[in-house]
């Protein structure tokens, strides 16, 4: 009968495999397009969304994917439905402001707060622990597990987690950050598929972003150039477009005589800082002598921080003196529809959805939509549409690998989980593995080649993770493994659930140390909720699971 060390040791080999040379990950030939559509472009298969691609084909099916709204009513009820614990003792803090200690479940409702009522926790004249002020990112989390399994809309939730990496914001860098966090997640969630310049102009004014790269305090002499740097390096036009080494001066860089420069110098980084000043944000702060800003919790430009004279941007002259925001507006325009930026994003989005080196050529042919659909306001879902229909998609075998988080969604998807969110207990095991869900420290955002997920330390946290995700104490959902039915042997039963990974179950059985004869009815409960656990834990932690 399976023991917990048989387990293990039967575990052990497969994590040999993984750690073995590069050509174990080589993907297995004819996978159906219909999988390899949802394995791409959601969370996980489920049998209803294999079984819908079937039914629909697998361009009607996209379409309907790329057409699904942000919001949907059965999966509001849901996030209206959960409840997420805060706890903590009872402190004081130093201005003598006492609270009690507090142990309780309650709904996410920062979620849909006004911003303007978000406010109070950056107050630090009210006394109220600091998980008070966190509470609308940790709610955020608990929303982003709900969602990424659950959602209707999924190649939406896998586009607004592509952003959340691109426009990464670390929500627990202070209160600040934390507190307006849900609609930074918004904006990402409503634009996902939409128009890259909206989405860029409303993330310039995320009261989040602007605390996370410091241009909340940007002013003239001199201006912050936090945002300005990562807003060229890792917004829109690249890390491969700064050519500071090459070019001593703006119009040395090819193309700033014709009237854009191709690419930019730190020369462009100042003159783009000073173009942002005075973006800042609706939190009450003191601003000059009986002047405050308003307490909306959203954007909020300050005109007096503002530098208004000349400046040169990409070898585009902006005049003195101009409207307010025009300066940011114009740079925010030039950024958006620029040929470096459609050949960044749309490198990102291949890289994201089908290949961690794609293909030259194919990035060219999406820049190309990117920039001719650039006032369209579905030019996203339009790049994202001409990837999938492109033969390449579908000629790439599966090799790009799910990180952290897309493995535990992706069990849960695949097991008929429910995600309860009464604990954030996920972020544990998951930060072990190298993920930090909106957590992540630098701009960048995670990493998204397979190299950086594939040490030993890595693939070890993935299979803890695979090993306890349905465990009682991880805290975050409710799964049937005990499901019992009439007849059924151990085998079938370990090949039932392997099943729902797309493992065949070949071999499962003596990799498990289990009889393979042996009736499932003749076992206790524990044996039985252990071997449908180990066959899951098994299947996730093989090519067929964690390619996709």
């Amino acid at each position: 009968m399976l023991t917990r060390r048989a387990f293990h040791s039967g575990l052990l080999s497969t994590v040999a495999a993984l750690s073995a040379p590069r050509a174990v990950w080589a993907a297995a030939a004819g996978v159906p397009i219909g999988r390899l559509y949802v394995n791409r472009l959601t969370f996980g298969a489920t049998s209803e969304s294999l079984n819908d691609i079937a039914a629909l084909g697998p361009v009607a099916w996209l379409d309907q994917q790329l057409s699904l709204p942000a919001t949907d009513p059965a999966l509001d009820q849901r996030l209206q439905d959960a409840r997420l614990r805060i706890t903590y003792e009872a402190e004081s803090d130093q201005s003598g402001n006492t609270w009690p200690a507090a142990d309780e479940l309650r709904p996410l409702s920062s979620l849909l707060a006004d911003p303007a009522d978000l406010t109070r926790l950056i107050n630090w004249d009210i006394g109220m622990s600091y998980l008070e002020r966190a509470r609308p990112a940790s709610e955020v989390l608990a929303a982003s597990l709900i969602r990424a399994v659950h959602a209707p809309a999924q190649l939406r939730e896998v586009m607004t987690q592509f952003w959340h990496d691109h426009f990464n914001v670390n929500s627990q860098k202070n209160e600040f950050c934390a507190a307006f966090f849900p609609s930074h997640d918004a904006v990402l969630r409503e634009n996902a598929l939409g128009n890259f310049r909206v989405l860029l102009g409303q993330i310039a004014r995320s009261p989040s972003m602007l605390y996370y790269l410091n241009n909340d305090e940007s002013r003239a002499s001199p201006a912050n150039e936090n945002y300005a740097r990562e807003l060229l390096e890792l917004h829109t036009m690249g890390a491969a477009a700064y050519v500071n080494d090459r070019f001593a001066s703006w119009h040395e860089v090819p193309g700033a005589d014709q009237g854009l420069s191709q690419a930019y110098i730190d020369q462009d980084v100042y003159e783009v800082a000073r173009a942002f000043t005075g973006w800042s944000v609706g939190d009450g702060r003191y601003l000059s002598e009986g002047v405050f800003a308003p307490k909306t919790g959203r954007f909020a430009y300050v005109e007096a921080w503002h530098d208004p004279y000349q400046k040169r941007i990409l070898g585009v002259e902006f005049p003195p003196n101009r409207a307010a925001m025009a300066d940011g507006e114009q740079v925010l325009d030039i950024l958006a529809a620029h040929p470096a930026t459609a050949r960044f994003i749309c490198e990102k989005i291949a890289r994201r959805l089908l290949a961690d080196d794609p293909d030259p050529a194919l990035v060219a042919d999406l820049a190309a939509v990117f920039l001719a659909k650039s006032a369209a306001p579905d030019q996203l879902a339009q790049v994202v549409r001409a990837l999938v229909l492109h033969p390449n998609f579908a000629a790439t075998p599966p090799s790009k690998l799910r990180r952290p988080f897309e493995v535990l969604v992706a069990l849960y998807r695949a097991t008929g989980a429910q995600v309860t969110a009464t604990e954030n207990n996920f972020q544990w095991p998951l930060s072990r593995a190298g993920w930090h869900q909106h957590e992540y420290g630098p701009p960048t955002g995670h990493p998204d080649v397979m190299d950086q997920w594939t040490g030993a330390s890595a693939l070890n946290r993935v299979i803890d993770l695979c090993l306890t995700a349905h465990e009682p104490w991880f805290g975050c959902v409710s799964a049937n493994l005990g499901q019992r039915q009439k007849g059924e042997t151990l085998a079938a039963l370990a090949g039932r659930w392997a099943a729902l990974l797309g493992h065949d179950g070949a071999g499962l059985a003596a990799a498990m140390g289990i009889d393979a004869a042996a009736l499932a009815s003749d076992v206790t409960d524990e044996d039985h909720w252990g071997v449908a656990a180990g066959a899951i834990a098994l299947a996730a932690v093989t090519p067929a699971f964690l390619l996709r």
